[in-house]
């Protein structure tokens, strides 16, 4: 009984996590006051105007949606 506690925490603590970030998306940001620019490798941008508090989040393939922060 005792390997198989040892091959879950084997599992648990190294292939989990491992297969989990492989799935992170990539995204570059650029920020030039009042605007943050952030844009990822699945299609999605945000832009966030820090002054007014606002934010708008465009996917690929949905419509705009912005988002009172």
């Amino acid at each position: 009984m005792s390997s198989f506690f040892k091959q879950a925490s084997v599992l648990a603590l190294f292939i989990i996590p491992a297969a989990i970030a492989g799935e992170q998306q990539h995204c570059t940001k650029e920020s030039e006051y009042p605007l943050i620019v952030t844009q990822c490798d699945d299609g999605t941008v945000t832009v966030v105007n820090v002054i007014n508090g606002r934010a708008t989040v465009c996917r690929k393939g949905e419509p705009c949606k912005e988002i009172k922060l």
